[in-house]
C-alpha cells in the first residue's frame, strides 16, 4: 500500500477497534470478501475468512445489544478494556506488513496506545451520561458509535487523505476532552466505592486535607472545620467534576478546590441536599450564583438535608 494509505489504515483501524472493535473487523472482512474495498496487505485478507466473519458477526451482535442497555454496557466496555487495545495494535500491525520491522514495531504499539485511548474516551463519556442514567440518549450514541466505525473504516480505503485528516482531528479532540473524562472516572469510581463503604456501615468520619487547604483554614483563627472531601457538578470558577472540599465550622459553609491559578475557597449558602442512590446531591449558593455539589455516601451522612440560609 501507498504510505498514506498505510497511515490511513493504522490510524483508522486504531481508532474504530477502540469504539467497537468487532465492527471494524466485519467492515474490513465483508470488504475484502465482496471486493468494497482492494489492495489490502495479505494479513488483513485473513478477515475475510468465514469463521472470522462468523464469530466477529455474533459479538458485534452481543455488543449491539449490551451497548444500548444503561450499566450494562459499562461492564461490557470494561471487560474490554484489554481486548480492544489489544485488537487495535494487531490490526495497525497487519496494515504495516509491507514496512520495515522497526516500523511494524511502532505501528504496533501506536496502534494499541490509540485504541486504548479511543476506548477509554468512549467509557469515560458513557459513565458521565450515566450520571444520570436515561436509555435513549444512550442508544443514540451507540448507534452513533456503530455508524461512525463503519464511515471511518470505509473512508480508510476509499479517501485515504481524509480519513487521516479526520483521524487527527479526532486524536486533537480525545486530547481536549481527556482531563473531563479523567475526572468523570474518578468521580464515578468513588462514588461506587462510597456506595459499598456506606452498605457495610464504613463512613469519611473526615478526610485528610492536602497541605494547601490546611494552609487556608488555618489563617481563620482557630476555628474547628469539619471537612469531607466533594466533587463539583457546576460551581464557578471551577472545573466540572473536580475534586473539592466542603469545610463547614459551626453556621459557616466553605468549598474548597485546587485550580490552575492556585486555590479558589468560596462561601456558600442555601445548602440543601438531595439524596440520590449512589451520590448525594447539594444545591448551594455560591455568592449571587447557584452551584451544584456532588458528595460520595460513604460522608454525606455527615452532610444534613437542609443547612444554613444565611
Amino acid at each position: 500500500m501507498p504510505a498514506i494509505q498505510t497511515l490511513s489504515s493504522i490510524l483508522g483501524l486504531s481508532l474504530a477497534s477502540g469504539i467497537n472493535l468487532y465492527a471494524a473487523v466485519l467492515v474490513v472482512g465483508l470488504g475484502v470478501r465482496y471486493g468494497w474495498i482492494g489492495g489490502l496487505p495479505a494479513e488483513l485478507h485473513v478477515l475475510a475468512n468465514p469463521v472470522i466473519l462468523i464469530i466477529a458477526g455474533v459479538l458485534y451482535l452481543l455488543e449491539f445489544f449490551a451497548d444500548k442497555i444503561p450499566f450494562v454496557s459499562v461492564l461490557w466496555d470494561t471487560i474490554h478494556t484489554v481486548i480492544r487495545p489489544l485488537g487495535g495494535a494487531a490490526l495497525a500491525l497487519a496494515s504495516a506488513s509491507n514496512m520495515n520491522p522497526t516500523a511494524q514495531v511502532i505501528a504496533f504499539l501506536a496502534g494499541g496506545s490509540i485504541a486504548l485511548g479511543t476506548h477509554s474516551t468512549k467509557m469515560g463519556y458513557r459513565l458521565l451520561g450515566h450520571a444520570s442514567p436515561e436509555p435513549v440518549s444512550n442508544s443514540i450514541f451507540s448507534l452513533a458509535e456503530d455508524f461512525g466505525v463503519v464511515g471511518l473504516v470505509l473512508l480508510v480505503y476509499k479517501h485515504p487523505l481524509i480519513a487521516v485528516g479526520v483521524a487527527v482531528a479526532l486524536l486533537i479532540a480525545m486530547g481536549l476532552i481527556a482531563p473531563l473524562l479523567f475526572r468523570t472516572i474518578t468521580f464515578l469510581f468513588s462514588g461506587l466505592v462510597g456506595r459499598f463503604k456506606s452498605l457495610f456501615g464504613g463512613t469519611d468520619a473526615a478526610c485528610q486535607l492536602p497541605p494547601w487547604l490546611e494552609r487556608e483554614l488555618a489563617r481563620d483563627g482557630g476555628a474547628n472545620w469539619r471537612v469531607h472531601r466533594c466533587f463539583a457538578r457546576s460551581f464557578p470558577g471551577v472545573s466540572k467534576m473536580k475534586r473539592g472540599y466542603l469545610a463547614m465550622s459551626g453556621g459557616r459553609v466553605m468549598f474548597a478546590a485546587k485550580g490552575y491559578l492556585g486555590p479558589k475557597i468560596m462561601p456558600v449558602s442555601n445548602v440543601e441536599t438531595r439524596r440520590g442512590l449512589i451520590f448525594d446531591i447539594l444545591t448551594v449558593r455560591a455568592g449571587d450564583r447557584p452551584a451544584t455539589i456532588y458528595f460520595t455516601k460513604d460522608c454525606s451522612h455527615q452532610i444534613p438535608v437542609v443547612s444554613n440560609a444565611s
